[in-house]
């Protein structure tokens, strides 16, 4: 079994430890920030601003069974976590050059 040992000195450490954490913070915070911040159920309104898909489409979604979604009376709801699912699931990569 051959392994590698790597034994930096003091400061190559922290540097290498600061560059990390850095990477994670700038990922995560905003991440977090967003989901604190977001409410648990969005309306018809708020699901067309975010994910511009008009009522007409937004129905047949919801007729297709597509997205998850709550109603009371005329008024449609839909989780966050739901929407944001359904637009994870629907993402292209880009190709690399």
């Amino acid at each position: 079994m051959n392994q590698e040992v790597f034994i930096p000195t003091q400061s190559k450490f922290e540097e290498i430890l600061d560059r990390k954490i850095s990477a994670i913070l700038e990922n995560r915070i905003p991440q977090i920030i967003r989901k604190a911040n977001r409410k648990e159920y969005i309306t018809t309104k708020e699901f067309k601003e975010l994910t511009g898909c008009s009522h007409s489409v937004q129905q047949y979604l919801r007729e297709e069974n597509k997205i998850a979604f709550s109603q009371e009376g005329r008024k449609v709801f839909y989780r966050t976590i739901d929407v944001e699912k359904f637009m994870s699931e629907r993402r292209i990569e880009a190709k690399e050059a």
